[in-house]
């Protein structure tokens, strides 16, 4: 498994793990991982002026490739 397949699996079983067992739902979960990218990349990603009824984010445990 090449290094960006990895990183991905290892964030994609953080996020699950959070949704799974907190109260944090899918839009706060994306805002506060784009926080954190933009702190940790020094990339700016705008996503002001989005509500919830703007982005359809489904998040499946499912999803996850082993």
């Amino acid at each position: 498994m090449n290094p960006e397949k990895q990183f991905e699996n290892e964030l994609s079983a953080v996020f699950v793990r959070w949704w799974e067992e907190s109260d944090i739902d899918e839009m706060d979960m994306a805002r506060i991982a784009v926080k954190v990218v933009d702190r940790f990349c020094s990339v700016d990603i705008e996503y002001e002026g989005l509500d919830d009824d703007d982005v359809d984010i489904e998040f499946e445990p499912e999803d996850i490739e082993d």
